[in-house]
């Protein structure tokens, strides 16, 4: 049964209504609700209540309800929960109506029994509604190769005509939890699996917000990852969120409900997929979107992707395979079988119009890069990023700080030592982050005056003791020098080859230590073949710090002047030796890579709710740290800091013959101990990030494996530059 359907028929049921007419689910006269929302609201007696602040934060006001309870109902619940579906302006599946964004609401009853207005955290990720697992980063398989023109995704949408109209209470009333429990197809997962993350808010007068986007399970429309309407999309949750938008209580009866609840403020916030749509909302300079907090977020699909003129996977094309990961809404049919036809063709557009780039900036790039879009950007900016986070990496919230610094606005960075996740439970500065974030929303959403707008400009984890630093300014850096150690490295040419690097890769990946765990990543630069590498050692001050984008600039040379995307990596590493051990902060995994931690104590959280985890970082044993690193491409020379710089070159370039380059490592800040070396490794492409051929990663060359990646070149050291950043306060 499709899940429109499902819940439509749910409603009726519940409400006593005539199932009649049930292919078109009418229910055209809400009135059966209004009874039961007069019975759940307790009438003139219920208790008022409204947020309270204390020392400028948020207290606890609600006792908090699950609405994961098997018994769950709305009625007697401090918080109420329902679905509305938000009307866009777009018809990007072509069914000739506008399409739907299906969002979870979670608010304060007192706010829907007229006591107060509610402000709003919007979570906006598209995995919560429900991803399609079962076509993980194969969207190949769905392809449909006929081509597609974007154009028509921008074709307006016919806008339904309200029969009627609910009100919050009304709607409440009429809610099921399977609208928000259901179980979604092949994973068993929960949907809305982020409807428990703000519990810590919606105790304290906050209301909660989650919605996919278009083309996400349980909205219409097509998951369009990076395009303008999938943006635009989210921004319409927030114009509904400010009275400015039409949502509806189901995808079938036309019945009109407004936010009426809302004060109209809304932060945006959520982690990877989730931190990226709060900063493109942002770019669109939307009423009432008052502040952002973005934990690992995109700034630049381009930048995600490739990285100065090369791509970082096997293939340029990406946005596909996560679009599909989220496409639940492309389905004709419930067991995610058959594909939305248009869809599969722009699925195969979108992969070949990407591919074709193979890491140079063009058109289709462009579309999607929003770290230039920042004339109409209008509110503040919480930016939260991991600095050992190799997924999402930090040049993407830098690319947002410089962004809300050219706009003007008001914000705030904070670098911590974790890989690709939130803050949650972590110390910083003395105060647990979750009541740094409550402060920050109690300023930027119900007018607190609390100062926490003047917090420091920069906030940074010591990769030493785990303490954070402050800043005043960002990207504003000066640049020391230091000679490299010419006894490691006395050749005035290096040179470089791709020969040895897949077997060397297989044989490191499959190693264990003497307690059969797998080697660490950071372990394997060091290691690599000398025909595969150039290493410039550094003795630096005790104590020496770096904080900004470290540069290194060199004159290369190839005689592989006919390829493209020939990828030349720069690892910046932290080791005293190939053996002492030390201790550092270390990720174990590519992709879903966090630190270990352990709690040290435990705080209360109010509302009923278990009292919060007090987290530390643990740090390893290992011989070596990856500090940072950039890749850019030897096709790709001449350019600067910005992924528009790194269109093809018209003109060809000359066997042999030198060009000058410049690879911007991700932003970061790090201290070297006393006794350690900086080591900057120059090698060629990246197996632990690139999605390999296996064939080729098995040595096997075939005539279906990119010979791009078997190539050669030149260094002159005498060119050679590492420019180590710092603060310019």
């Amino acid at each position: 049964m499709n899940k429109f359907f499902r819940r439509c028929l749910i409603s009726i049921i519940s409400a006593g209504l005539s199932v009649a007419a049930l292919s078109g689910c009418e229910i055209t006269d809400p009135a059966s609700f209004r009874t039961a929302a007069k019975e759940m609201s307790g009438g003139d007696e219920a208790e008022k209540k409204e947020p309270v602040f204390t020392d400028g934060i948020a207290q606890p006001i609600l006792d908090y309800t699950d609405l994961r309870a098997s018994d769950y109902t709305n009625e007697g619940s401090d918080i109420l929960r329902f679905c509305v579906y938000v009307e866009t302006d777009h018809d990007t599946d072509s069914d000739g109506k506008a399409d739907l964004v299906e969002a979870l609401v979670q608010i304060p009853r007192a706010s829907a029994e007229g006591g107060f207005k509610a402000a709003t955290i919007y979570d906006p990720t598209p995995y919560g509604a429900g991803t399609v697992e079962e076509h993980s980063m194969d969207s190949s398989t769905l392809l449909n190769p006929v081509p597609f023109d974007y154009d028509k995704l921008y074709e307006p949408g016919e806008k339904r005509t309200p029969k009627g109209s609910m009100t919050t209470l009304e709607a409440a009333a009429g809610a099921d939890p399977e609208s928000w429990n259901y179980k979604v197809p092949f994973s068993e997962d929960e949907g809305y699996c982020y409807a428990h993350s703000y519990d810590y808010f919606l105790v304290r007068g906050f209301a909660v917000v989650e919605a996919g986007g278009i083309g996400t399970y349980g909205s219409e429309g097509f998951e369009l990852c990076g395009f303008d309407l999938e943006r635009d999309a989210h921004k319409c949750v927030v114009e509904w969120l400010t009275g400015d938008r039409v949502a509806y209580t189901d995808p079938y009866n036309d019945i009109e409900i407004e936010a009426d609840w809302s004060n109209g403020n809304v932060a945006m916030t959520g982690c990877s997929y989730g931190g990226t749509l709060p900063y493109e909302v942002a770019t669109t300079g939307v009423k009432g979107l008052k502040t952002i907090i973005p934990f690992a977020g995109i700034a630049s699909w381009y930048d995600y992707t490739n990285s100065q003129g090369a791509p970082l996977y096997l293939s340029a094309a990406y946005a596909n395979h996560l679009a599909s990961y989220n496409s639940g809404a492309a389905y004709e049919d419930d067991d995610w079988t058959v594909i939305n036809d248009d869809y599969a063709s722009f699925l195969w557009q979108l992969s070949n119009d990407q591919d074709a780039t193979n890491g140079n900036y063009d058109d289709i790039w462009a579309r999607s890069d929003y770290s230039r879009d920042f004339d109409e950007i209008a509110c503040s900016a919480l930016i939260v990023h991991g600095m050992n986070d190799f997924n999402v990496t930090t040049k993407q919230s830098d690319l947002m700080a410089r962004a809300f610094k050219k706009a003007g606005k008001n914000f705030k960075l904070v670098l911590h030592q974790d890989g690709h996740n939130i803050l949650n439970g972590i110390v910083v500065n003395g105060s647990l982050w979750q009541d740094i974030m409550n402060k920050w929303l109690s300023h930027y959403l119900y007018d607190v005056d609390n100062g926490i707008e003047d917090m420091p400009t920069v906030s940074v984890q010591s990769n030493i003791d785990g303490s954070f630093k402050t800043y005043d300014t960002w990207a504003e850096f000066e640049y020391d020098s230091f000679e490299y150690d010419r006894e490691v490295n006395p050749d005035d040419i290096s040179h470089i080859d791709t020969t040895a690097i897949a077997s060397h890769y297989m044989k490191y990946d499959e190693s264990t230590d003497d307690f059969g765990r797998k080697l660490l990543r950071d372990n394997y630069y060091l290691s690599m073949p000398e025909s595969t590498k150039a290493a410039y050692v550094f003795e630096l001050p005790d104590n020496y710090s770096i904080y900004g984008v470290p540069e290194v600039h060199l004159k290369m040379s190839t005689r592989n002047t006919d390829a493209d995307g020939l990828v030349v990596s720069a690892m910046l590493m932290d080791t005293i030796d190939e053996e002492t051990e030390f201790k550092a902060y270390m990720t174990k995994e590519r992709l879903g890579e966090t630190l270990p931690s352990k709690t040290i104590g435990t705080m209360e959280t109010g509302g009923g709710l278990p009292k919060t985890k007090v987290r530390e970082f643990v740090k390893s044993n290992t011989t070596a740290k990856l500090v940072t690193f950039g890749h850019t491409d030897l096709a790709n020379y001449g350019g600067g800091y910005n992924g528009s710089d790194y269109v093809m070159h018209e003109e060809e370039m000359q066997a042999g013959q030198y060009y000058d380059y410049t690879i911007y490592l991700q932003p970061t800040s790090y201290t070297f101990e006393p006794g350690h070396k900086a080591v900057l490794i120059i090698t060629v492409w990246y197996p632990y990030r690139a999605f390999l051929d296996e064939d080729y990663m098995n040595g096997v060359v075939t005539d279906s494996v990119d010979s791009s990646y078997t190539y050669s070149f030149n260094i002159d050291n005498s060119s050679f530059e590492l420019k180590f950043p710092q603060c310019a306060e």
